[in-house]
């Protein structure tokens, strides 16, 4: 059984309560994390999680550790919730043996997950013919529109699809960025549950773009404390400094494109197409990637990669690695 969104999973749970085993799968990994999260609240209460609760990393746990956490009776909840991330870094044979032991649970619910998986082996082919598989694509487009809808009505609120796609606009794809935004549309809406276009534009329009493009700007021109304080501004808007990485990268990966297409005197329409650009910030972009200076955005894509791997790899001190970054290009 195959799943695709998050309102089918709801409804299957709601249908048919919980499952034994789930396969949480995909590169979307927002969505996969809402997903163990309402599993996990349907499974675990708060303060059943220290008896009935367990968490594995796959390269890092032996199949045996898994199975027995699934095999052992819940203490203080109805069933024992188990989930093993990672699971595409466990080897062939040990994914095997996995589900050959899970196959005996009876009072838990295992969550495996994986970014990838490939679908033409016997572990994939097994889990989606006998268990629950929710695989999480990219959304895009169309679908990212209706992403945002669906999270402003989650809340009581409403959006026109209009608003919905200025906010992808101006935004970009990342959930993780988008949600951040739409919580802080809704503070600034209050008890106005009608979001209105001018609503959007209040909040979203280019405040932290413009801090970006302050920043890029000032990484450019050699200006460390321009460049720090505008670092600064942009944390103390409560961003994450992942999510902070995340803007940055993708605002350099599109100054590098419009240098690119104005090297090749593209059309002010196929800079923005490619670039991916809304047309009306695309004059205002296009003034302020002219000025950036090209080797410094360059570095700076680069450097905010490894930065990225980082921050998702260990809990290293976000605002310090940006800090030094700014302090080794400046």
């Amino acid at each position: 059984m195959i799943l695709s969104s998050i309102e089918e999973l709801e409804n299957d749970i709601q249908s048919n309560g919980l499952r034994a085993i789930y396969l949480i799968l995909g590169p979307e990994m927002y969505q996969c994390g809402y997903a163990v999260r309402l599993l996990k609240s349907k499974a675990v209460s708060a303060d059943a999680e220290a008896f009935d609760y367990s968490e594995f990393s796959a390269p890092e746990s032996s199949v045996d550790e898994i199975s027995e956490a699934a095999l052992t009776f819940p203490m203080a909840s109805k069933r024992r919730l188990v989930v093993a991330r990672e699971i595409e870094e466990m080897p062939d044979s040990l994914q095997g043996a996995l589900l050959d032991t899970l196959k005996n649970i009876s009072t838990s619910t295992v969550i495996l997950q994986a970014k990838e998986l490939d679908h033409r082996k016997k572990f994939y082919k097994s889990l989606r013919k006998t268990e629950c598989v929710a695989e999480f694509s990219r959304l895009k487009g169309a679908a990212l529109e209706r992403w945002v809808q669906t999270y402003i009505r989650r809340q009581g609120y409403q959006i026109p699809a209009a608003g919905a796609k200025k906010i992808v606009d101006l935004v970009g794809s990342d959930l993780q960025t988008l949600s951040s935004e739409l919580e802080k549309l809704m503070l600034y809406c209050g008890n106005e549950k009608n979001i209105s276009g001018d609503s959007v534009d209040a909040l979203l329009r280019v405040s932290r773009q413009h801090s970006i493009f302050e920043l890029i700007g000032a990484v450019s021109g050699r200006n460390r404390q321009g460049a720090l304080k505008s670092l600064a501004n942009l944390l103390s808007m409560g961003e994450h400094p992942l999510v902070v990485v995340a803007m940055l990268a993708r605002q350099c990966r599109q100054v590098l494109i419009v240098k690119e297409c104005l090297l090749r005197t593209r059309h002010m329409g196929e800079i923005g197409r490619a670039a991916q650009i809304p047309g009306f910030l695309l004059e205002k972009f296009i003034g302020e990637a002219r000025a950036a200076d090209l080797s410094a955005v360059r570095e700076m894509y680069i450097r905010l990669a490894d930065i990225d791997r980082k921050l998702k790899s260990s809990r290293g001190d976000g605002r310090m690695l940006l800090e030094h970054l700014i302090c080794d290009l400046v």
